[in-house]
């Protein structure tokens, strides 16, 4: 048996056994033994709380701590890096330990035999633009990968305790179901007027305890990761606008989080029976589910894992291997596929009838407007760079020249893209378009200016 609340700062006891005990063995002593009556009913349901709770809280504080070091610092950063027409990637490592941008910097500047005496001026004049930054890039992609690796932390955290949250819902199912079969059949006795009535109340309320959290933290993971796939959108394989974030953001604040219930057990008899009665419809979904009755067949043979177990293994990402949903997300900050079919992906992701969603459908809709015309940019570009020949001047009024043509053109078709750079009009054909039109960058920008996320001060990382 685990003493499974020994290292929880609410518990002053030493070692405590779980809530819901494991089954063989020697009878496993009652928790919190010093409490008795409603006071043991309080305290059995806050302690087995309170951790859960503390999950969200963390997680929505780590997250809009980066989200505050990307408006402020990161999207200039991403600005930058783009317009250096050198090629950079975002994603996280194949280890899955960190989120990372990848440049490679010329070291030296190399000519071939075929270039022209325009083609030579233009790689120097490439070459000297990444050499002149090398050490101020250096220093912002080392905040923006300390940034987006807490991130990551943070969607593997959340994704955990998401899907441990769902097997321990099953443990608890499984207890109801054996007091429903024998009432006396108790895990331990019961302290002094404590009736096996309270303790099936105390396992229904903490089964829907559990399904509210974690529907509150999928909303969280969800916005974490629209933001990590909006960030990612702005490297080579795509060069969507930095100010996209912006818009991401903007939607994640509108949204909002709802806070963590307190870890207290309802007093109010109405709230209680109302929570009750939530409880007992979720138990019945969850016992005629055959996900539930798989988990029962391969839990036959084993000894059901204790509640300690359970608030231990929240913090080891001992479910991620096997959960789909971290895959997805993993291909989403780690593939190279087309940006679009990722964004697509999200728009199944997030929960619906928020801001976040309604940003993520309209980039959609903009996006597949914007590659009607992605072609014919990039063709403009190659085009003007083809014919801009003797010497810098004309190439670089060939390029301004392009740069016209494709604005002009995404403004026809009633999108934005970003013609910033020669890196992003390269990469036309695949950005992704959040704008409708260049009035509604500049709203969105006024209007982040507005928020905690560029007033608050930037947390060390």
């Amino acid at each position: 048996m685990l003493g499974g609340f020994a290292t929880l700062p609410l518990i002053a006891l030493v070692s405590s056994p779980p809530l819901i005990a494991a089954c063989g063995g020697r009878p496993p002593e009652t928790p919190l033994a010093h409490l008795y009556g409603h006071e043991w009913v309080q305290g059995a349901y806050k302690m087995y709380s309170t951790k859960y709770a503390a999950v969200q809280t963390s997680a929505d504080e780590t997250s809009h701590d980066v989200y505050r070091v990307l408006a402020q610092k990161g999207i200039a950063a991403l600005d930058a890096l783009q317009s250096r027409d050198v090629p950079f990637y975002v994603r996280v490592d194949p280890a899955a330990q960190s989120f990372a941008i990848e440049r490679k910097v010329p070291e030296r500047l190399t000519f071939t035999a075929d270039m022209t005496e325009a083609d030579r001026k233009n790689a120097e004049a490439g070459w000297k633009k990444a050499r002149d930054n090398i050490h101020l890039d250096y220093v912002e992609v080392k905040r923006l990968d300390q940034a987006l690796t807490r991130l990551l932390g943070q969607v593997q955290r959340i994704r955990n305790a998401i899907e441990e949250g769902k097997i321990e819902q099953y443990r608890i199912v499984g207890q109801l179901a054996e007091l429903k079969a024998d009432p006396t059949k108790l895990p331990y006795q019961l302290p002094y007027q404590v009736t096996p009535k309270d303790y099936e109340e105390i396992l229904l309320l903490l089964l829907e305890r559990l399904e509210d959290d974690r529907a509150r933290l999928g909303v969280i993971e969800a916005d974490v990761v629209a933001v990590g796939m909006t960030v990612r959108s702005t490297d080579a394989n795509s060069a969507t606008m930095a100010a996209s974030i912006r818009k991401v953001l903007l939607a994640v604040i509108e949204d909002g989080t709802a806070k963590p219930r307190e870890p207290l057990f309802p007093a109010d008899q109405g709230e209680r029976e109302k929570l009750l009665s939530a409880a007992r419809a979720l138990q019945a979904k969850i016992e005629s589910s055959a996900e539930y009755t798989a988990w029962r067949k391969a839990e036959t043979e084993k000894q059901l894992a204790a509640l300690g177990a359970f608030l231990q293994v929240l913090d080891t990402m001992t479910g991620l291997p096997t959960s789909q949903v971290y895959r997805t997300v993993l291909n989403l900050w780690r593939g190279d596929h087309d940006y679009l079919t990722y964004l697509k992906t999200i728009a199944g992701f997030v929960p619906h009838g928020g801001a976040v969603a309604r940003t993520i459908v309209e980039a959609i809709e903009y996006t597949e407007k914007a590659r009607q015309i992605g072609g014919t940019v990039v063709a403009t570009v190659r085009a003007a760079s083809n014919g801009g020949a003797a010497g810098m001047v004309d190439a670089l009024a060939a390029e301004a020249k392009a740069q016209a043509a494709a604005q002009l053109t995404a403004q026809t078709k009633g999108v934005v893209l970003n013609t910033a750079s020669r890196f992003a009009l390269e990469r036309a054909d695949k950005q992704l378009s959040f704008f409708k039109d260049k009035a509604e960058v500049g709203r969105v920008t006024d209007a982040l200016a507005q928020t905690e996320l560029m007033r608050g001060v930037i947390p060390g990382l």
